[in-house]
């Protein structure tokens, strides 16, 4: 008998909402807390935006050594320091990658090693991690929400997991505020980055009510505002409700993933944005889902505001491209080593266990051939 799970955060939502973290801290009963961030983020001002929320700003430790595609190395170094300094609780400030590295770092304060001992290390035996506090600064990856993270061990190697429900954050703080200077074409990545979580979560064979709608109502919140916060960054409405959709994919993530997260994964070697990835993934393998779980998909097509019978394929091409993304591994650049490599990784990807269709290597192989022509899609 298979059981879903559904763990959540603690999770607070609204413009303003950072201002509550300084009391969320107190009940973790965390007083030496490592701000784990990148120096874009620092750059930025959203450090200095977020001191007074903490009241003893200057008593923070800082650690923003996160790089775009975080490294194995920039876990180890956090911990170091969360270590060295005596800390007792993590907050996360930035995107996916910090907030992955922060979960590394949180385990790492309460468990023996290093990173290396736990990501990509099957069924690794762990303790609960330290009290993570997470504020996201882009609405995509979702990891505020999920039980995963994801790192590369160096620069050109695809990137490793880690799934446990100890990864899940304590608490989430959603504050639109924090994702208003979020640059355009990046809104527009980790938006289709959400997407993309959703869908798959909504896809997933197992049986979680709760997940499946909250992964719909994610997937219409992205139909309905992902242009507007392309077109207008300041607009906090669709702000809001991107960052809401993000924290559904990221519940929605808890339940499995698929074939689209199996071809971004094994095309994860030459530092293109994951959301990106994501959604070139759900334009080659969403038409070929459909055909397993022809009732699911046609409620998603609903949630997305497709007319009865379209390809869904198809409108997530088109709605890539209209944000000025590319919608195929030709468009991407993507310099495949190997077809047949990269069909073989994605037919062993983890992310197969819950999809309704879990291709072979052969169909994965066409698929990833047929996004790699340059007429691909057109």
């Amino acid at each position: 008998m298979m059981i879903a799970t559904l763990t959540v955060p603690r999770t607070l939502f609204a413009a303003g909402a950072v201002s509550a973290l300084r009391g969320e801290l107190a009940l973790l009963g965390v007083s030496r807390p490592l701000l784990v961030t990148d120096k874009g983020i620092v750059a930025a001002g959203l450090v200095a935006k977020l001191a007074p929320a903490l009241g003893d700003a200057a008593a923070l430790m800082i650690f923003d050594g996160v790089t775009e595609n975080p490294l194995f190395a920039d876990v180890d170094a956090g911990a170091a320091l969360y270590a060295q300094q005596r800390c007792d609780g993590v907050i996360a400030l930035g995107g996916g990658s910090v907030i992955d590295v922060a979960k590394l770092v949180a385990l790492l304060g309460t468990n023996p090693g290093s990173v290396g001992d736990y990501a990509g290390v099957p069924n690794a035996a762990h303790r609960a991690t330290a009290p993570l506090v997470v504020i996201p600064t882009t609405a995509g990856t979702g990891s505020e929400a999920s039980p995963s993270a994801g790192l590369h061990p160096d620069a050109t190697t695809p990137s490793v997991g880690i799934n446990s429900p100890h990864l899940v954050p304590a608490v989430a703080i959603l504050d639109p505020d924090f994702t208003l200077g979020l640059p355009l074409q990046l809104t527009a990545a980790t938006g289709i980055d959400a997407l993309s979580h959703c869908i798959e979560g909504y896809l997933s064979t197992k049986d979680q009510p709760f997940g499946e709608l909250i992964a719909l109502d994610g997937v219409a919140r992205v139909a309905r505002h992902l242009r507007r916060a392309v077109a207008d960054g300041s607009d906090g409405e669709a702000r809001a409700a991107m960052l809401f959709a993000a924290c559904a994919g990221g519940i929605s993530i808890g339940m499995g993933l698929g074939p689209a997260h199996a071809i971004a994964l094994s095309c994860s070697d030459q530092g293109f944005h994951h959301g990106i990835l994501s959604g070139i993934g759900l334009v080659a393998t969403l038409d070929g889902t459909a055909a397993h779980a022809p009732g699911k998909m046609a409620a998603l097509a609903a949630a997305f505001g497709l007319a009865p019978g379209a390809s869904p394929g198809s409108a997530i091409a088109a709605l890539m491209r209209e944000l000025g993304l590319p919608a195929t591994l030709a468009e991407l650049g993507y310099a495949a080593p190997s077809v047949e490599a990269l069909a073989e990784a994605a037919h062993r990807s983890h992310f197969n266990r819950f999809a309704p269709w879990q291709p072979s290597a052969a169909e994965y192989a066409g698929m990833i051939a047929a996004s790699l022509r340059s007429d691909a899609g057109r």
